[in-house]
């Protein structure tokens, strides 16, 4: 019997959530810092409530994980000059580096089963996966 969609989006995410708890055990990183740091752009500066958006955090929670962010030594934050009540929050050097390595991290994965793949495959399912994310 042919799987639903639905069922080969729940193999593919068991999948990844399997090789992101990997990372981050073998990174020593919580959810939320592993999330945190992949939704900050190095050299970028981003309000909280922009941070808690980008992590699919409630704005307290998100509050929460930028203070462990920040004991951890990986962002900093900087209240706004025009709205006191606002902040601001940008990667250290220290969380551009751990950044970095989740990114190589990921890349090893993403290369381990695109090298099954051709050209072509890849860029179809690349094009199939981004339609997919649009319409849901």
């Amino acid at each position: 019997m042919e799987k639903r969609l639905f069922e080969l989006i729940i193999a593919i995410r068991k999948k990844c959530l399997y090789t992101e708890e990997k990372i981050r055990s073998e990174l020593k990183l919580t959810p939320g810092e592993f999330n945190g740091l992949l939704a900050v752009e190095p050299g970028e500066r981003i309000l909280g409530h922009t941070f808690s958006r980008r992590t699919g955090l409630s704005p307290s929670r998100g509050s929460r994980v930028i203070g462990r962010l920040m004991q951890s030594g990986f962002v900093q934050s900087e209240t706004v000059p025009e709205n006191r009540r606002s902040m601001e929050v940008f990667l250290t050097q220290k969380g551009k580096t751990m950044r970095k390595t989740i990114e190589n991290r990921m890349e090893e994965c993403e290369k381990r089963f695109t090298s099954q793949l051709d050209e072509n495959q890849i860029t179809d399912i690349k094009q199939a996966l981004e339609q997919l994310a649009d319409v849901m």
